[in-house]
């Protein structure tokens, strides 16, 4: 069979398939763009639908924040509220309030008074959804619920509570009547094509409960919109009536035109197979000397030219004028053309380099531009030399080719390395916004601890005297700060706080510096020149600004102040140390009855001595093995599995109980016990997660808190290498406090050298310290750890929300894992898992544990049926 028949059959079958091919694509393109536009229809009736229900579910959610500050209140009013919650409303069928898990209260009281007395715990039915509000502290919709006093409903529950820490003292329901809400929103009557059903979604996120509809509907492939409220999903589904497929009626026109065309299309492939097959003998040779020719002219995109320099006149082979957009029987001169295409800009430029070429007879090689008929502009490289031809003409020979792509490419790299300097400034932006969040309290806008260490930690003793600059240290505490909290809740202690510290700022001097160290505690630093009278007014002062009254709301708010006063001279002989006695002079204050103020002096300085007295315990308890290490299990975003774990150090006091890290670590670092405790933090954690192994537990990798003495130890890393854990089950943490960008290269030389034996490292703390874009870079970490001061205000704060965002894309473009610590509540959880984190780490999930708590817990698996 000649070439030419295949061809044909080929053409023929491919005709065939492409009729076939394109009815299906026309099918498949009605079904896609039926749902396209049943799904559009449905997500404007679901979005009213949605907005219905959220609407009448923070009416309820209104009442709730009203009614728990009011748990004594009685039937009428009670009712008064609910009549005004109703009011205009007529999707609430009714309003309860049950104490103790037992309705008390109901509204209207005719229509629901056989509801008065029921026990929710006598309602299986309804528990699920109620343990479910009363833990998240929020509302919650469940149903549809089987009702007391007949029928059946959405009913919405709202736990009762006293301010955010107090217990919960009862529960509001609301009865929300689907029926009045469709009568408003009536789906199914602006649709009446589509086939509609709605379900309340499962613990699996399946349709479970068939609100109304047929259940066939959700086995037809339907077109699905989720509506989400109060941590319950429900799905609406639809589908067409008249089902996704096309109609014969559509169709059959469509089918019959494809035929006809391709009945054509034979045809002639047919016919021009038999006219081949007549030319094919006297072709062949011509054809393969035809496609050699093409192959080696493709092959080489590159033009041939000649020229006479005695005429001017030029040569060109094909290849040139396909360069110039010309073909050769255009009936231009290849000089006319070549001075025709150059670009108005090169011109005369090009012009006159000809002409100094071929007068001096130097090889000729320049780069220019040519315009094409369709007017782009193409970059073309000539190379040409001289030669001598047999009968003594003098000839120039040389070659042109496109370069088009090769400066395109050139701008290309220019333009990306423009972006790639706009995201470096970007970048280095976000930095310098980390940086002023982590020296900077967010509530107040004032300088944060670490700040206030920073900015004045070269200032010592040798600085002060009579011509030198003296320092004063006033430390102020709010006092019963903690009652505002409890009895008006955290917004009115936050209002308190930035009162307090515009207060303070109407004070400090414009050298002053003043910062929030604490939860309720601020530090003022003055310029002192030593007459301490002066401290004592400027102490009576603050007192007196901060005992003013706030006005929050219906409330006139107080606070007392206490004051402790400390400053730099012979013996206190640096910043730091005048800070610490301040402190201690504050505690003094507080112990005298609050609302004054204590000037340090030889009697608290002796309260001072203690600490010498704890840096010889932890010295002792070293020796006497009398730290433990307690373990916090990481969670993985995805999985829900447990990804490693942290070791963190417990001190057994012989007669204070066991102590957390905050009550001896600083004592530690001053007296140099800390290398020593971490070693044996990672002796007793290494030795855990070998017997971890050995049981199968299956944890992944353990981490383990380092200070900066420990990590520039030589002893470290045999520590490392003796722990005998494989690469990738041994990981350090290294706090964001520990700066890498001032220090020497020693810092960096020991983390290379500790991930050389191949022990992941992490950075702790971050977004509070000093860590850089350019040291992420530097260090490579495995992953960073979001502070949990960052991660607490995400529920309420979108500032801070898109700082952990922030975060996270860091993290992302770095390729490093991001973990966030402080996870206290699901809300955390699924925020958190929505921006992006990789791994979870709070008492949501668990507290520092004992290797016995951690392996029973990683064993019962318990925190999956509390984030389910």
């Amino acid at each position: 069979m000649a070439p030419s028949d295949i061809l044909a059959l080929a053409v023929v079958a491919l005709v065939l398939g492409s009729m076939i091919v394109a009815n299906r694509q026309a099918e498949r393109n009605f079904t896609e763009n039926l749902r396209l536009k049943t799904s559009e229809r449905m997500a404007v009736s679901t979005a009213r639908l949605e907005a219905d229900l959220e609407e009448n579910l923070r009416l309820v959610e209104g009442m709730g924040v009203a009614l728990s500050l009011e748990p004594e209140i009685d039937a009428d009013r009670f009712a008064r509220l609910a009549d005004k919650l109703v009011e205009g409303h007529n999707a609430i069928a009714s309003i309860a309030l049950a104490r103790d898990l037992k309705i008390t209260m109901v509204y209207p009281l005719e229509e629901n008074r056989e509801a008065i007395g029921l026990d929710y715990r006598d309602r299986p039915e309804q528990l699920a959804a109620i343990d479910k509000a009363l833990l998240a502290r929020g509302p919650v919709v469940d149903g549809p619920i089987v009702l007391v006093q007949g029928g059946s409903a959405l009913l919405a529950y709202y736990p009762l509570y006293d301010g955010e820490d107090s217990q919960t003292w009862g529960l509001l329901s609301a009865i929300v009547a689907l029926e009045a809400l469709f009568a408003d929103r009536s789906i199914t009557a602006r649709h009446p094509d589509l086939d509609l059903a709605l379900a309340k979604n499962g613990p699996d996120g399946a349709p479970a409960d068939i609100l109304f509809g047929r259940a066939a509907i959700f086995e037809a492939d339907p077109v699905t919109q989720a509506i989400d409220l109060a941590n319950t999903r429900w799905t609406l589904a639809a589908v067409p009536k008249a089902g996704w497929d096309e109609p014969v009626s559509a169709a059959l026109p469509r089918q019959i035109m494809i035929g006809a065309i391709g009945l054509v299309i034979i045809a002639a492939v047919v016919g021009i197979a038999w006219l081949m097959r007549l030319r094919q003998r006297n072709l062949a040779k011509l054809g393969r000397l035809s496609r050699r020719m093409q192959l080696a002219l493709d092959a080489s995109k590159i033009g041939v030219w000649e020229m006479d320099l005695e005429s001017g006149e030029a040569i060109w082979d094909k290849r040139m004028y396909a360069l110039y957009g010309k073909s050769p029987d255009c009936g231009e001169k290849p000089m006319q053309i070549w001075s025709g295409r150059l670009h108005p800009d090169d011109l005369t430029k090009e012009k006159a380099r000809m002409e100094i070429t071929v007068a001096e007879g130097e090889d000729f090689r320049d780069t220019f531009r040519i315009v094409l008929d369709d007017g782009e502009t193409h970059h073309m490289r000539v190379f040409g030399t001289f030669y001598r031809d047999p009968a003594g003409a003098d000839r120039m020979i040389g070659v042109n080719w496109d370069i088009t792509e090769d400066v395109r490419l050139h701008e290309e790299l220019k333009r990306a390395n423009v972006e790639a300097r706009q995201k470096n400034a970007a970048l280095e932006k976000a930095q310098k916004i980390l940086r002023h969040n982590a020296l900077h309290d967010a509530l107040t806008g004032l300088a944060n601890r670490r700040y206030l260490g920073e900015a004045f930690a070269g200032e010592t003793g040798a600085a002060t005297g009579p011509d030198g600059p003296r320092y004063a240290v006033l430390h102020v505490d709010l006092d019963r700060f903690k009652e505002i909290n409890d009895t008006l809740g955290h917004a009115a202690g936050d209002a308190m706080l930035r009162h307090s510290a515009n207060m303070l700022r109407s004070i400090a001097g414009p050298h002053d510096f003043l910062a929030r160290v604490g939860g309720d505690e601020f530090t003022l630093v003055t310029g002192w020149d030593g007459d301490v009278e002066w401290l004592t007014r400027l102490a009576q002062e603050i007192i007196r600004a901060l005992g003013r009254p706030l006005q929050y709301g219906e409330h006139h708010v107080r606070v007392s102040a206490s004051v402790g006063i400390a400053w730099i001279d012979g013996e206190t002989a640096t910043m730091r140390d005048a800070l610490v006695n301040a402190g201690i002079a504050l505690y003094e204050a507080k112990r005298m009855g609050r609302n004054q103020f204590v000037v340090f002096d030889a009697t608290l300085r002796n309260i001072a001595i203690t600490n010498k007295k704890v840096a010889d315990e932890l010295l002792a308890a070293l020796d006497e093995d009398q730290f433990e290490v307690f373990y916090q299990p990481q969670i993985s975003a995805r999985t829900m599995e447990i990804k490693g774990v942290e070791a963190l150090v417990r001190w057994h006091h012989p007669t204070r109980g066991t102590l957390a890290p905050s009550h001896f670590i600083g004592t530690a670092e001053t007296t140099g016990s800390i290398a020593r405790i971490d070693a044996v933090v990672l002796n007793k954690a290494s030795r855990q997660f070998q017997t971890w192994q050995q049981d199968g537990l299956g944890i992944p990798h353990i981490s383990v808190n380092i200070s900066a003495q420990r990590l520039i130890d030589p002893a470290l890393l045999q520590g490392i290498a003796e722990s005998r854990l494989s690469p990738g089950q041994l990981c350090i943490e290294l706090l964001e406090s520990i700066s890498f960008d001032d220090q020497d290269t020693s810092l960096e030389n020991a983390v290379a050298a500790i991930k050389a034996l191949g022990v992941d490292v992490e950075i702790d703390d971050f977004g509070t310290g000093y860590a850089s874009i350019l040291s992420l870079l530097s260090l490579s970490p495995k992953r960073l750890k979001i502070d949990r001061q960052l991660v607490l205000p995400i529920t309420t704060g979108q500032s801070q929300r898109r700082l952990v965002a922030s975060i996270v894309e860091i993290g992302k473009a770095l390729g490093i894992e991001v973990i966030a610590e402080g996870v206290e509540t699901a809300e955390h959880a699924r925020i958190l898992r929505d921006l992006g984190v990789d791994a979870f780490q709070g008492y949501f999930f668990a507290p520092p544990l004992s290797a016995d708590a951690l392996t029973r817990f990683a064993r019962e698996r318990n925190w999956l049926a509390r984030i389910s």
